[in-house]
């Protein structure tokens, strides 16, 4: 036996090591320790990390689960505390390939690329041609014309559950049966399918949560998810006590296909409410699936308008609908047993707990007459008349009460009287579909949505339009002043820029999102500030809006920011009012529904989560996938099943390719532990938490010297050696390393640095304590146009704004510092201005250009979009509407200024 060769422990890890192979890694190893320390102390900073939840310690989560779960309480230290579970890792099952029916990877890789392109048979074969000419001994591939691929599609399709086809048949208003074509899959197999997948099901989450988080005195509840509202605990309660709610999120609308939109579709999309916001909202098998098309009644002159015909419309909607929601039925009543992905049974009860819909569907959902009845909210019995009034408190519906009112109805001896009963409440004669599934009120599920609502109802149907014509009537000097603003705001990353924001007409949601959270910045210098004159009050209204709609828009709600949020809305609705009467000369109607529907926006928040979880917008999303195929993949006549066949497709080419990339995953982690246990785990590459990090280098190192020459044109270069000694002999003066050498640094002319024109700076949001990013710019030339931005700077005493001057890396010994220019913008802006306690607005002034400081770009917090207010020079506005995390931030600046 040969003789055992000596190893050495590292002094950072501990890990024995042969003598060969110490010196490498212990130079990969006590570099990775110090940039842990590094970010430990940043973090540190920022937050102090509880050592243990004995003495509850701030921040900590508290989490109390239903009692049907059986578990008892858990106090986390907040470093600790993951919504929902860490999902466990599995093993895939190796013994059937992954990419099975299809006989190897890469038959399934040219299928999956085929379906994705739209090839059409032709094309396949020559493509399978020209394969066959070249491919490489090493791979197999068995597919040699379309007819192997379409086989090896239908041998797979069954993979997943698919769509059966359906005659609706309703009599018309003549009294004649009237057939219509509806097609659905099984919601109950859809769900199975996910709850026994090995990579989805971990992330299941099956009781009821109440989370609160420990504010030093007490603990305050908060909420995001929907098992962390009211409605998912409540329906827990009702169910016996080894039963766990699935709830269902159900959304439908009319999609336009052809680019005219004459040829419509109107597909219902299904997601699970159990999976965690970031999956059930994503692509691809875990997030939304199309389970429906329901029929379109074509409509005619002869009959347009008529409430005969709207009640045969909405009888086939629900008529169609309720053959989905029969999948669910049984099981909603009695409960059903499904082994779960961890072979664990469980006993679900499905509901319908979100339907996510514009008001128009709404309209439907719930039966009611619309905008014209006499109550025309789908939620609450408001009169029509007093729909912009925002009342306290109005009687809900419920599905009991309506019922009565139809039975009520159904049971007056003539027609005129049925009829008398049903406009008084604004209600159709026609079977609700939702009756079918146990403990589901359709007038609970139905969700205020901020995507109509608010961007393309409040603000661009009306606030929009109400501002262009308050600005047309000022004149073209006023317009070109605002289009000019518009123009000249700083670009940001997840904004729209817009060069001619008023001569476009916009249908985009997100365009006027975009604009709601800059028009106030665009025209505050430009509308007489007048309290009395409608243009300013308009202004203070637009303010107002865009307050209400970032608390609405909050990724997680405390107790407090639901209190905050209505008195937002409260104070935009006084607005509103005002407004109105002002203005009452031009006849503009705002007594619109959507007008009076935010009234119930927190409350779905405290029953169902936050907004993200029933917004519209990700459902839409849906919508261009599917004009896409109807345009590649149809021959123009019958498309729904031709366009449901290639949905089904697609889906069970996400599904095989989650298994693949799953399986791949595996392998790779085997590979690491096998490495590993052979001693070699310095050579595996690892990415390192950072907060921020330096990115588009510039190849050539600059000269000291050279940098200082451009002090000569910009003033915020001067002394640029003198302050880089300083900065960096006090580094090492606080942290008590030892100079290199033993002498002070001293840079020459001729010592070089690297150049960036590019910082990723990592986050955590003060919304829901998770990480976002921010993308920053400090170049000349970014695509054209010269991009500094703004960032919010960590100081010992107050955080402070500043400007990107210059980034870059200095080396001292074998230490490496990635360093920023920053003009501050810190300077006294002068007692508070009338206009931005109105608008709610916070100011800086810009240092002098000279008065630039070096910071470690490890001080950096936040990107900062800033506008420059054109009527004082050097000062500037905090765009605090850019997300929801500045939001709230530049709203703490203002409760410690003693602004509110």
């Amino acid at each position: 036996m040969p003789p055992q060769k000596p190893t050495v422990a590292c002094e950072s890890c501990g890990k024995p090591f042969k003598l060969t192979g110490i010196g490498p890694h212990r130079k990969s190893c006590i570099k990775k320790h110090h940039r842990e320390q590094e970010d430990l102390t940043y973090l540190g900073s920022i937050r102090e990390v509880a050592d243990g939840v004995a003495a509850n310690n701030i921040d900590d989560i508290r989490v109390k689960y239903h009692p049907n779960a059986g578990i008892p309480p858990q106090e986390i230290p907040f470093a600790e505390f993951a919504r929902g579970h860490w999902p466990r890792a599995y093993k895939p099952d190796v013994s059937t390939d992954p990419w099975y029916p299809f006989r190897s990877r890469l038959d399934f890789e040219f299928a999956e690329l085929a379906l994705e392109a739209a090839l059409n048979k032709e094309q396949v074969n020559r493509l399978l041609r020209l394969m066959k000419s070249i491919r490489s001994a090493g791979e197999v591939f068995t597919l040699n014309e379309y007819n192997d691929l379409q086989s090896t599609w239908r041998a797979a399709s069954h993979h997943m559950t698919a769509f059966t086809k359906e005659v609706v048949c309703i009599n018309s208003m003549d009294g004649e049966p009237q057939e219509f074509t509806m097609y659905y899959r099984s919601l109950w197999d859809w769900a199975c399918g996910l709850l026994k997948h090995p990579s989805i099901g971990p992330h299941f989450v099956f009781d009821a949560q109440r989370l609160f988080k420990f504010d030093g005195s007490s603990f305050i509840r908060f909420i995001d998810e929907p098992w962390t509202a009211n409605k998912f605990w409540n329906i827990q309660s009702q169910l016996p006590p080894d039963g766990k709610v699935l709830p269902f999120i159900l959304y439908a609308d009319k999609a336009k296909l052809s680019s005219f939109g004459r040829q419509k579709g109107y597909p219902v999309v299904a997601r699970l409410a159990n999976l965690p916001m970031s999956i059930r909202n994503g692509e691809g098998i875990r997030g939304g699936q199309v389970v429906g098309w329901l029929p379109i009644v074509k409509e005619t002159k002869e009959h347009s308008g008529k409430t005969r015909f709207a009640n045969f419309k909405n009888a086939v909607w629900h008529e169609s609908f309720r053959k989905l929601l029969q999948m669910i039925e049984k099981e909603s009543q009695m409960g059903c047993w499904v082994n779960c992905w961890d072979g664990i049974p469980h006993r679900f009860f499905p509901i319908v707990l979100i339907l996510s819909a514009d008001y128009e569907e709404q309209a439907v959902m719930a039966l009611i007459r619309g905008v014209k009845s006499n109550f025309p909210c789908p939620i609450c019995l408001i009169p029509r008349d007093h729909i912009s009034d925002f009342p306290a408190q109005c009687e809900l519906r419920t599905t009991e009460n309506v019922l009565k009112v139809l039975e009520d109805a159904r049971s007056q001896d003539t027609q005129e009287k049925k009829e008398q009963i049903l406009i008084q409440q604004g209600l159709r004669d026609v079977d609700s579909a939702f009756t079918v599934v146990a403990n589901t009120d359709v007038y609970r599920a139905l969700s205020w949505d901020r995507l109509h609502a608010n961007f393309s109802g409040k603000f661009g149907d009306h606030l929009w339009t109400e501002l262009l014509r308050i600005l047309d009537k000022a004149g073209c000097q006023t317009m070109a002043t605002v289009e000019k603003n518009f123009s000249m705001m700083p670009r940001w990353h997840t904004l729209n820029h817009f060069d001619e924001a008023l001569s476009i007409s916009y249908t985009d949601g997100q365009k006027f999102e975009d604009l709601s959270k800059i028009v106030v910045f665009a025209c505050h210098n430009v509308l007489p500030q007048n309290t009395e004159k409608e243009g300013y009050l308009l202004l203070r209204c637009l303010r107002a809006y865009i307050e209400f709609d970032l608390y609405t828009a909050l990724e997680l709600h405390m107790m407090h920011t639901i209190a905050a949020g209505w008195e937002a809305l409260s104070t935009f609705n006084a607005l509103m009012q005002k407004y109105a009467q002002k203005t009452d000369n031009t006849k503009k109607n705002w007594n619109f529904p959507k007008n009076h529907t935010c009234m119930h926006a927190f409350d779905d928040i405290e029953a169902k989560g936050v907004t993200r979880n029933f917004n519209t917008k990700p459902n839409e999303k849906m919508h261009g996938p599917l004009k896409e195929k109807y345009q590649k993949r149809t021959n123009f006549k019958n498309v729904a099943q031709q366009i449901l066949d290639v949905d089904h497709l697609k889906a069970v080419s996400e599904l095989i390719r989650c298994r693949i990339t799953d399986y791949d995953v595996y392998l790779s982690s085997m590979e690491t532990i096998m490495r590993s246990s052979g001693g070699n785990d310095d050579d595996v590459e690892q990415e390192d938490f950072f907060h921020v990090r330096l990115g588009s280098r510039v190849k050539q190192p600059l000269a000291l010297g050279a940098i200082e020459q451009r002090s000569t044109t910009d003033k915020a270069f001067t002394r640029f050696r003198a302050k880089l000694n300083e900065l960096l002999n006090r580094h090492f003066e606080i942290t008590g390393k030892p100079l290199p050498g033993g002498k002070r640094i001293q840079f020459q002319v001729d010592s070089e640095i690297t150049e960036y024109q590019y910082i990723k700076v990592n986050f955590e949001s003060t919304t829901d304590w998770c990480q976002y990013t921010d993308h920053l710019r400090c170049n000349p030339s970014f695509h054209g146009h010269s991009r500094y931005d703004c960032v919010l700077l960590k100081m010992a005493q107050q955080d402070i704004f500043g400007r990107l001057v210059f980034l870059f890396q200095c080396t001292v010994g074998d230490e490496t510092f990635p360093l920023a220019l920053v003009q501050p913008y810190d300077a006294p802006t002068g007692p508070r201005l009338a206009k931005d306690m109105h608008l709610n607005l916070w100011r800086v002034c810009e240092q002098p250009r000279e008065s630039a400081e070096i910071f470690s770009v490890r001080s950096i917090i936040h990107g900062v979009l800033l506008y420059p207010d054109h009527t004082r020079l050097g000062e500037h506005l905090v765009i605090d509407t850019i997300d929801t995390d500045m939001f709230l931030r530049v709203q703490m600046m203002h409760k410690a200024a003693g602004h509110h």
